[in-house]
């Protein structure tokens, strides 16, 4: 009996044992998609290009800060986070076995045995005994190659997974250098704030003193009391911000309190990278990133997928055979008299569906085409990311200079205007004013340093850095 093909031909049914040697895989190939060439990182980035990516893989050790350092190893170590994309890794490692595992055939034993008694018209009583043994196999030939596009779907997944895992890694690594970097630009801006007060204090010491002597009036005195509070109400708030930075590194780590405040208690300063930053050009960049190389795998997924439905719609041949046997004593279990053997086979073809299983394959490519344009947003955002990150840090480096300058200015037109207002050549306006712009350009210079090497963190992020997946192992 014939069968239509796609294109109308038919193909005997004698035909079928060749397909079965030779079979044939329906549905469109996959073609691995690749990060258009988007030409140059902007030309105002302060950074070397290289093609080198392996210092990519631990990209914080360029910080030099062993805290950090210390704190990462232990996030790696043990991080919820992780744990959860490390058990889908194993889950789509488990399910690609399985599918992998529908190609070949199937087989089944039964063993029993049974006694039984009987009385004849005497009344004698006799007992017989049966042995019984059975095998059962079958197998559904993958004719058009429907199992093979689903173990190319379950592997797809698999690699997806594997990449969903490096991304994880990575945006760990990352959250927690930043979470470090806040913690101790945090503890910088306490330093600087105590320093500030304790300056507003002689301040208002001086301001109290002048105004008993009757130097001065009641305005200097509450003017210096209202610099000098309003600094110190400034305080809990920084206090209250490094409490969170430090729960939060607490949770990144898995380190008790204790161990936290150990590791923490040596005052580093704020990480900044001592070395040139060397990133790749930028296809080579993208190909790093964990999520783009996630995106690029489920759009093969989706691909196979498409073929899975595609095959659907073809015939099914499925060959299946038993062998038993049964005798009354185990020794006689395989005579030939004792045992029957079959074999046969069924051929099952789509008729009619009303158009469902073409519903199916349009339903797989439109799938595909949303797969397709995640990547592509992907992609993008990815870029977008990159030059978000060298405009940062670009914007950082050229604010660093300005800063320093204006920050010595500024410590010493507060000394000068102190000296000139103690020795009564300037009101106390001048001290207040000079105080205040101190405290708001040092204020201003530790967060344009916390923001450089913020923008330097969130760049390896962006182009893929912090997990190497030639060294990941689950």
């Amino acid at each position: 009996m014939p069968y239509a093909m796609n294109d109308g031909r038919c193909l005997p049914i004698s035909l079928v044992l060749v397909l079965l040697l030779t079979g044939c895989v329906v549905g469109p190939d996959y073609e691995k998609q690749e990060p258009e060439n988007l030409g140059p990182w902007s030309e105002s980035a302060t950074v070397a290009v290289s093609e080198e990516v392996g210092h990519l893989a631990s990209w914080w050790t360029m910080l030099e800060d062993t805290v950090l350092d210390a704190l990462i190893e232990h996030a790696i170590a043990d991080n919820p986070d992780r744990d959860l994309a490390l058990a889908r890794v194993r889950e789509s490692r488990a399910r690609y076995r399985g599918t992998r595992a529908e190609r070949w055939p199937v087989a089944s034993g039964t063993a029993g045995s049974n006694r039984t008694e009987s009385t004849d018209p005497l009344g004698s009583k006799a007992w017989r005994s049966g042995y019984d043994l059975g095998i059962d196999a079958s197998w559904e030939a993958d004719i058009f190659g429907g199992t093979r596009r689903s173990a190319e779907a379950a592997r797809a997944t698999l690699e997806s997974r594997d990449a969903e895992y490096i991304d994880v890694m990575t945006s760990l690594v990352a959250e927690v250098a930043l979470t470090y970097l806040d913690y101790r630009s945090l503890e910088e801006r306490l330093r600087v704030n105590r320093m500030s007060l304790a300056a507003q204090q002689r301040s208002f010491d001086l301001a109290r003193w002048r105004h008993k002597a009757g130097l001065v009036t009641a305005l200097d005195l509450e003017q210096s009391r209202a610099n000098l509070e309003s600094t110190r109400a400034g305080i809990p708030q920084l206090e209250r911000d490094l409490g969170i930075a430090r729960n939060k590194l607490t949770a990144l780590t898995g380190q008790s309190r204790n161990q936290l405040d150990a590791l923490l208690a040596p005052a580093g300063g704020i990480p900044r990278q001592t070395r040139n930053i060397a990133i790749v050009v930028p296809g080579e960049a993208l190909r790093q990133r964990g999520d783009v190389r996630a995106a690029e795998r489920n759009l093969a997924r989706q691909m196979a997928r498409v073929g899975v439905a595609e095959a659907a719609r073809y015939p099914v041949l499925s060959l299946s055979g038993a062998l038993a046997t049964s005798a009354p004593e185990t020794s006689n279990l395989f005579d030939s008299a004792s045992t029957v053997t079959s074999l046969g086979f069924g051929l099952a073809a789509p008729i009619f569906n009303a158009g469902r299983l073409r519903a199916n394959v349009d339903v797989e490519d439109a799938l595909y085409d949303q797969a397709l344009a995640s990547y592509e947003k992907t992609v993008r955002n990815a870029v977008r990311e990159t030059e978000d990150a060298l405009a940062s840090h670009e914007a950082a480096v050229r604010r660093v200079v300005p800063l320093e300058r204006a920050v010595a200015a500024a410590v010493r037109a507060s000394e000068l205007a102190r000296l000139e207002y103690e020795a009564g050549l300037t009101g106390f306006d001048r001290v207040l004013d000079s105080e205040q712009t101190q405290l708001s350009l040092e204020e201003q210079r530790l967060l344009n340093q916390s923001a450089e090497t913020q923008a330097l963190i969130r760049l390896y992020k962006a182009v893929g850095g912090g997990w190497d997946a030639a060294l990941t192992e689950h």
